[in-house]
């Protein structure tokens, strides 16, 4: 067995964003991880299609071996790799590892793709008993000398200390599993805590198996009290609502381009680039959402509860593109993933599969009173505003100058006014959203209600 990677020489991928880092830093993880078990990371330069039947050449391989990924862009580049090991007669195996079910095996009745979560939850539920454990890892591999036209990560000069992601991921899901997934619930929606397992960005590079994030959840689960049970399960919902999105994509790979509901294809979005960079820069002028894109900025990383807002905020308060937003995300997340990515945006943004989302506008100061009651989180990430009191700090503009004085920030100077009005972005966005037909999709009054104000 040859442990190999392919490495792009393009501009592109040689530009280090917080994604390629932490995914570099897999990669010199993974060959410690080999070195230790008695061989080492194998390295070719240049596109897969040219390399890896040249490897087979080198190497006198009789197959091929990898992880499937659903995305167009992975399946384009495996389908190149594919003819080109099939004109030198070798087979190319892949495996949805990435996934616990495949998209082919949670079907409808009639054997068509589910197009929205609920029911495909419950069939991809009654199949979870089947879902085999993960493999360990082999605990000695035969080394094989390196061949012609291959080096390794040493030769390239990347660092040989650090980068232990399988390490820290097993760390991780050990300690969220034994203290934090009983209170998976009522936690993980609280940005200023840490509510949720951090397991993403391992996951996205393949750091560590899902099989083994999900029978260690099971598991627990069965031992937990009754009272700890619901907060498994949600976790393990939350897991299902990745499987779901890998299925979309795998199905309706028209997502990648363009709206799932293509009936939004028409929605007259605004292209104000000046705006998106306020949104990026995290000076919006609404603690919440600045708060978020600053976590975002700083760390590669934004809590769940936090992207929802702010994708809510771009789309529906900016009226700006959902994919200016996937694309920013995918570039700076640590756990950019194409599936969840795009899943995400498209059901904030009312575009994607759920039933009936397009008014389901989110109000960035109830949503910080709500879910950052005493401000830890907007006063960890926006400083300026950490000497506002509780009552304040989701809406400072709303302080007498007496007060933002005395907290030491003063709005508009110290930091920036609100650069929409909430509520009439609210009413725009109720008229952009049209329905087939060309009529505006407005919702019963109750709905508006009920729905726009969350």
């Amino acid at each position: 067995m040859v442990p190999l990677v392919c490495l792009s020489e393009s501009p592109t991928y040689l530009q280090v964003t917080p994604r390629r880092q932490f995914t570099r830093d897999a990669i010199v993880g993974l060959d410690r991880s080999l070195r230790g078990a008695g061989t080492q990371l194998h390295v070719r330069m240049g596109s897969p299609e040219s390399q890896l039947p040249a490897a087979v050449h080198a190497y006198g391989a009789e197959a091929v071996y990898a992880v499937a990924l659903t995305d167009p862009a992975s399946l384009e580049r495996d389908a190149r790799i594919e003819r080109a090991l099939r004109s030198i007669g070798v087979p190319f195996l892949r495996f949805p590892e990435r996934v616990l079910r495949g998209a082919y095996d949670v079907m409808t009745g009639s054997k068509t793709p589910f197009r929205v979560y609920t029911p495909y939850k419950n069939a991809w539920m009654n199949g979870a008993d089947d879902i085999a454990p993960a493999v360990h890892a082999p605990r000695h591999i035969a080394p094989v000398p390196i061949a012609d036209g291959t080096t390794d990560l040493q030769r390239l000069g990347w660092p040989t200390a650090g980068g232990g992601a399988s390490k820290d991921a097993i760390t991780r899901l050990r300690s969220f599993i034994a203290s934090g997934a009983g209170q998976y619930d009522t936690r993980r929606d609280l940005p200023g805590v840490d509510g949720t397992s951090r397991l993403s960005p391992y996951l996205s590079v393949g750091a560590v198996s899902i099989r083994r994030v999900f029978h260690a959840a099971r598991e627990a689960r069965a031992e937990a009290s009754a009272g700890a049970r619901k907060g498994f399960d949600t976790f393990i919902n939350e897991l299902v609502w990745r499987e779901f999105y890998y299925q979309i994509l795998t199905h309706f790979p028209h997502v990648m381009t363009a709206p799932f509901r293509q009936e939004f294809a028409g929605i007259p979005w605004s292209t104000d680039e000046k705006s998106f960079q306020r949104w990026t820069d995290g000076t919006t002028g609404y603690p919440i959402v600045d708060a978020a894109m600053r976590q975002l900025r700083n760390e590669g990383w934004m809590h769940n509860r936090a992207r929802m807002i702010v994708a809510s905020f771009l789309t529906k308060d900016l009226h700006i593109n959902w994919q200016w937003g996937e694309q920013y995300f995918f570039t700076v997340l640590r756990d950019a993933d194409h599936a969840s990515n795009n899943g995400g945006w498209q059901w904030t943004a009312g575009t994607g599969t759920d039933a009936s989302p397009w008014f389901r506008i989110f109000n960035p100061v109830l949503q910080g009173k709500k879910f950052d009651p005493a401000g830890a989180y907007v006063r960890r990430y926006v400083p300026e505003l950490a000497r506002f009191p509780e009552a304040a700090v989701h809406e400072p503009w709303n302080a007498n100058r007496q007060e933002q004085e005395a907290a030491g920030c003063v709005i508009g100077r110290d930091y920036p006014s609100p650069m929409v009005d909430h509520a009439e972005a609210r009413v725009r966005t109720m008229a952009i959203y049209r329905i087939p037909g060309g009529g505006v999709a407005t919702p019963p009054p109750s709905l508006v209600r009920t729905r726009t104000n969350v």
